[in-house]
């Protein structure tokens, strides 16, 4: 499985979601690609993709030669939920920006959870740990039983 996110970052705007770099760590251990469209933050696993022009979510795919089909969007904003329903993905939320949660489900995120944090401690139970969502129980996981 393949996790693209611009929500795991801080930037000029905004600092990184508590937790972030825990979970980037994790979905490492269990064997995930993660992708960052944007500069990573320190000590965090992971690859990092800053394309310019309009569709960095494809880039970031093209890169590891990930599918939609096997990845997940972990989104920041409004904005990145548009862009990844554009791209095709899946896409789950963090509440760390201007957006509240109405605001982040209305756009299309499937979840939402309050920070990187609280996606951790439910991560079990989240669209990132969904195998059925990502084909074959073990697809893409790097571990058996998709877990």
């Amino acid at each position: 499985m393949t996790v693209v996110s611009t929500a795991l970052f801080g930037t000029d705007w905004r600092s990184a979601p508590t937790g972030a770099a825990d979970l980037l760590r994790e979905c490492a251990a269990r064997g995930w690609t993660v992708v960052l469209t944007g500069p990573g933050p320190a000590g965090a696993p992971a690859l990092t993709v800053a394309t310019p022009g309009s569709d960095p979510e494809r880039a970031a795919l093209d890169l590891v030669g990930g599918g939609a089909d096997h990845a997940v969007y972990v989104a920041g904003s409004v904005r990145e939920v548009l862009a990844a329903r554009r791209a095709g993905l899946l896409c789950l939320a963090l509440e760390c920006g201007r957006d509240d949660a109405a605001d982040l489900r209305a756009a299309g995120a499937a979840e939402v959870h309050r920070d990187a944090a609280a996606l951790l401690r439910v991560l079990d139970d989240s669209l990132l740990a969904r195998p059925r969502a990502f084909g074959p129980v073990g697809a893409g996981t790097g571990r058996p039983g998709g877990g």
